[in-house]
């Protein structure tokens, strides 16, 4: 199935998202937007994309998720979230049957079209207040809706796309548990001047609309939309999905592209392959090093002021504010994942990559590191860019250490402990320093 990804890859960036190739893996060159969109649905991820109104930021999302999905352009549209202060629970997950309360007196939860959606869209997510971004909090991170007493809890996981608004009068911060819910974070950005001018003249995505099967859907889930009813309707959306995917194929196949979708039981074989992928163990010590880099020497609660003349200003501790569990086991997944694509296993050129992609949304940048490069050329926003720079130097520095790290190793796999101390004392670094307090 990896060449029908490429594929797939192929025919979205020559036909529904024009973007540039600006993630760099080797001498090989991507659209972010397109490859991590692909593998978002495909691992049922987390996504958020960044950019100024009018980007393609959610189009771009839409049009991924119809096809790699398999469900029609007007259905995912449906289903979409839209952020806004006067959003409520009622609007994003269910209502109660005022038929059933007042004739009965029962309470019967009706949940909202996207509750069942295998993938669902949060259109400008920052612009709900920080108190409303709670509401969401558990359904991103692991698909269980709760309403009014009553929960579902689905067998399989969603895909989440959100998109994000660059800072203007109607947005609010988005609240770091939520952001750190995503696995992996993108930006639109500019757009070559061919490019530009088949965007202008409109991009053509009818092969990906279907209004009749659109309307079944929605009539279908209306119909049966309680609790016990759930898993009915994710079997009859899995059974939509497979038939759309020939239509699609067929519509693209008269329009000169040849390609195949992979159905819902070939993605559950795509997940295992990418979940099989091997990770070299240079991926595993650089992880250990960065690890351990970032962590407060001063205090387990990090403080930029108290950065100013440490001894340690100079590794990434005095630059970002952390890298979270959830952040490495998201950087797993999206790393084996491009791997597996590249049919390859997950290496260094891979990591130091996608890993700031992986954590520049979620981590938490220091205002020194911002103003360091806030007037470097970049074709990025100053964050990316900061955590960049700052994977850069440790990547750097871990060249430096790296034989010196497999040394330490051995002698705490020998249980060697009095030699470890006194060769760890001798590596000024927080990494040896972590091993010394073992």
């Amino acid at each position: 199935m990896k060449n029908s990804i490429k594929k797939l890859y192929d025919l979205i960036t020559s036909r529904f998202y024009f973007g540039d190739e600006t993630l760099e893996i080797g001498d090989r060159k991507y659209d972010p937007i397109v490859l991590f969109g692909i593998i978002t649905c495909i691992l049922n991820g987390r996504e958020l994309i960044f950019g100024e109104y009018g980007s393609g930021k959610t189009t771009s999302s839409e049009r991924i998720s119809s096809l790699i999905m398999g469900l029609p352009l007007e259905f995912i549209q449906a289903v979409t979230i839209h952020g806004h202060p006067e959003q409520t629970e009622e609007k994003i997950k269910a209502t109660l049957d005022l038929g059933a309360l007042e004739k009965d007196g029962r309470e019967v939860v009706r949940w909202k079209l996207s509750v069942f959606s295998p993938v669902l869209i949060i259109d400008e997510i920052n612009r709900l207040p920080v108190g409303k971004q709670n509401l969401i909090l558990n359904e991103v991170d692991r698909n269980i809706w709760n309403y009014r007493g009553e929960t579902i809890i689905f067998e399989v996981d969603k895909a989440f796309f959100a998109t994000v608004n660059y800072q203007d009068l109607g947005t609010t911060n988005l609240i770091p548990p939520l952001l750190d819910r995503f696995d992996i974070a993108v930006e639109t950005g500019r757009i070559h001047p061919i490019r530009k001018r088949i965007v202008r003249r409109g991009i053509r995505d009818e092969v990906l609309r279907d209004s009749k099967i659109s309307r079944e859907i929605v009539e279908y889930i209306s119909q049966n939309n309680e609790t016990r009813k759930a898993n009915e309707i994710v079997k009859f959306l899995k059974e939509i999905s497979d038939e759309f995917k020939e239509k699609i194929e067929n519509r693209l196949k008269e329009d000169g592209f040849n390609v195949e979708i992979p159905r819902s039981y070939e993605i559950e074989e795509i997940r295992k392959e990418i979940n099989e992928v091997e990770i070299s163990e240079d991926v595993e010590l650089f992880l250990d090093y960065l690890g351990q880099e970032v962590y407060c020497q001063k205090g387990l609660k990090k403080d930029f002021s108290k950065c100013d003349g440490c001894h340690y200003s100079v590794y990434a501790c005095s630059d970002i504010y952390s890298i979270s569990n959830r952040a490495e086991i998201s950087l797993f997944k999206y790393l084996k994942a491009v791997a597996w694509i590249e049919e390859e296993e997950a290496n260094l050129e891979h990591l130091i990559s996608i890993l700031p992609y992986v954590i520049w949304h979620r981590c938490g940048i220091s205002d020194k590191k911002i103003a360091e490069i806030r007037d470097e050329d970049k074709d990025c926003c100053d964050e990316f860019y900061a955590v960049k720079d700052v994977i850069t130097d440790v990547y750097r520095r871990w060249n430096e250490h790296r034989d010196y790290q497999i040394e330490a190793y051995e002698y705490l796999i020998s249980r060697r402990y009095d030699k470890l101390k006194e060769f760890v004392k001798n590596v000024d670094h927080p990494f040896f320093k972590s091993l010394y307090r073992y």
